[in-house]
């Protein structure tokens, strides 16, 4: 069974001192992390202090953004080196912002995402809806090409250490009630490019998950989806009583013992 993964992306939200409020208030209403994962990716000046309120909660710290180097002279950059010693198990790679807004393309992500494998630091690997049609063994599949070509050289070995999010542009940002039928559709076809270009075996351990517009309202609905692993939640996560319902979607049979 693949462990359910909500987490959530901050993008330029909340100073250090709110994070940490944030985590000193959700921390003991968490569900059990062997049931569900949970994580924040928070602004990267907020890292530390977050993990270190988080403690033994379970909550996972992620980082939003990392270079490839590893260090040198990159003014401004997040080094993978420092954040392996910081203890950070995560790090978001390819987010569509990155790639709108700061020209990010496929081959930069990709010099990413193998920087973090070879760290010990798991890529939660942002993609989009841009596919192309590929013949497989006679019969026509449907296949994420930007995930292709960010996942370039990414051995079998590395490649289950990997999380996939699928965030598709017309969701993103919008407000809207994401559609659960096209987020599945989304999800399955990503699943079904990794069996293509590697193994069914591995492409049923990795783990998938959704991000465009998820809220309390719909993230039952789209954690129900058998291709749906979790969910990367946006603006609906500043909010602690929003977050908590939503990492809390299981209700009862997820909490901690006692």
């Amino acid at each position: 069974m693949r462990k359910p993964f909500i987490a959530a992306n901050w993008k330029m939200h909340k100073n250090v001192a709110e994070s940490v409020d944030f985590v000193n208030k959700i921390k003991d209403k968490l569900p059990d992390p062997n049931k569900v994962e949970v994580g924040i990716a928070p602004q990267a000046f907020s890292l530390y202090s977050m993990k270190q309120a988080a403690g033994k909660s379970g909550l996972k710290i992620i980082a939003q953004n990392a270079a490839a180097e590893y260090n040198g002279p990159f003014t401004g950059e997040l080094s993978l080196r420092g954040l392996h010693d910081l203890g950070t198990d995560y790090v978001m790679l390819g987010h569509i912002e990155r790639r709108r807004l700061f020209g990010e393309n496929n081959e930069a992500v990709n010099k990413k995402v193998a920087a973090a494998l070879q760290m010990g630091i798991t890529p939660i690997i942002c993609t989009d809806e841009t596919m192309v049609q590929k013949e497989v063994n006679g019969e026509i599949h449907y296949v994420f090409q930007q995930l292709m070509s960010v996942l370039h050289g990414i051995s079998l070995d590395q490649i289950r250490n990997v999380v996939i999010s699928y965030e598709p542009s017309w969701a993103v940002g919008v407000g809207q009630h994401a559609n659960v039928a096209l987020a599945e559709e989304g999800c399955r076809t990503i699943r079904r490019t990794i069996a293509d270009n590697y193994t069914y075996e591995i492409a049923d351990k990795i783990r998938i998950l959704y991000g465009g517009s998820v809220n309390p309202d719909n993230i039952k609905d789209l954690m129900a989806k058998p291709d749906i692993d979790g969910v990367l939640i946006g603006r609906a996560s500043l909010d602690v009583d929003n977050f908590l319902k939503m990492v809390n979607y299981l209700g009862p049979e997820s909490k901690k013992k006692k």
